[in-house]
């Protein structure tokens, strides 16, 4: 069967997270990538390991770093010398794309910047991924999701954990969850430039930054909070909206309710949650009443959902029309949750150490692509 990407070269100069996905996804399309690494490796390699030394390893077990380069070929070059160098050029000579995320005042030193090699080598695309963008004071800063994506957006301060004293606590984010995002938006600007230049025949740089995709992720919240009078963050629980967001069960596992506008209207949320005269009570029959007894209506929701565990409410949606509900899962769930094993979401890894691991699958589905596989990558 043969892959939409086929016949493309891309050359892969990229490291950690974020370029690295964008390329592992255009070589799950079919192309060829390659990907260029230094001598002693991308540091990724090692940070793989560090999230489990006691399972992973860099020469036969690391799937923290398959997830992000599987199905790609390797070479590694020292950029530093003129041999080095030389090697790149050839084999940008018969590349069709080159991935980075290479910080733009490196690339100059090496004489690869977009403007060192847009005439040069004028079909090829050259994606880059920055930062916070190739403008402004803080163009050549260096950046990970965490601070650029999650810590910049607002995320971390607004959704705080805000305390009894009215203290507000960061969370911690997520590793990797900003890069894969920003990745894929590379891929669609690489995929669209690949097509445009069957029309012009001429490559052109494409790029896409965490600090913006970051502000494009979470533009609902950055729309709605703009002052002078938009909502203030970070907010405790019962001020969010009380016929959504998370509620505590018997089995102290958490349900999750879907957005209010799921429901026809108050009475039939009351009688969901077994209180069919809830909003009768004079306290919350009013949305002025609901605004000033706000707490205590939340307490009273609060008191329902505790009453059964988090299986029995899952169960009770699907009887509920118009309910959606779902349990708020731990990463650790994933793995053995039957509706990703039966869309084929993660799948089992067997590697020559004897271990086998359960890991995310490629998130494309084609009818006209074979099913896809991570793959261990070579040391």
């Amino acid at each position: 069967m043969t892959r939409p990407l086929e016949g493309v070269r891309v050359l892969d100069l990229s490291t950690f997270v974020a370029a690295p996905c964008a390329g592992r996804i255009l070589a799950d399309f079919g192309a060829e990538v390659i990907k260029v690494e230094k001598p002693d490796g991308d540091n990724w390699r090692a940070s793989g390991v560090a999230y489990a030394p006691q399972i992973f390893n860099r020469k036969t077990e690391n799937p923290v770093f398959d997830i992000y380069n599987t199905g790609k070929k390797f070479v590694s070059i020292n950029l530093k010398t003129p041999e080095g160098l030389k090697v790149f050029h050839r084999l940008l000579a018969g590349a069709d794309v080159l991935l980075t995320n290479t910080r733009t005042k490196a690339l100059k030193k090496l004489g690869l910047a977009y403007e060192d090699l847009k005439d040069r080598y004028p079909q090829l695309i050259y994606a880059q991924i920055t930062g916070f963008g190739s403008k402004g004071p803080e163009a050549d800063d260096p950046a990970f999701d965490t601070t650029s994506f999650w810590a910049r957006s607002g995320f971390l301060r607004d959704q705080s954990y805000v305390s009894e004293d009215g203290e507000f606590h960061p969370v911690m984010p997520p590793n990797s969850v900003g890069d894969t995002m920003t990745g894929f938006v590379l891929d669609m600007e690489i995929l669209a430039a690949l097509y445009q230049r069957r029309e012009t025949g001429r490559g052109q740089f494409v790029e896409s930054g965490l600090y913006h995709t970051g502000i494009f992720a979470f533009g609902t919240m950055e729309i709605i909070s703009q002052r002078p009078d938009g909502r203030h963050y970070p907010m405790k629980r019962e001020d969010h909206s009380i016929l959504s967001g998370h509620y505590k069960c018997s089995d102290g596992e958490y349900i999750y309710l879907g957005h209010s506008i799921i429901y026809k209207s108050l009475p039939d949320f009351a009688r969901i949650i077994g209180l069919p005269d809830l909003f009768e009570r004079p306290e919350f029959a009013t949305s002025e009443a609901r605004r000033t007894n706000r707490k205590a209506l939340y307490d009273v929701v609060a008191a329902q959902f505790i009453q059964q565990p988090v299986d029995w409410w899952i169960a009770h949606a699907r009887e509920t029309a118009g309910m959606v509900f779902n349990k708020c899962a731990s990463y650790a769930d994933v793995a053995n949750d039957p509706q990703a094993i039966a869309n084929g979401y993660v799948e089992t890894v067997h590697y020559e150490t004897g271990h086998s691991g359960t890991v995310p699958r490629s998130p494309i589905h084609m009818s006209e692509l074979e099913e896809l596989h991570q793959l261990p990558s070579p040391d």
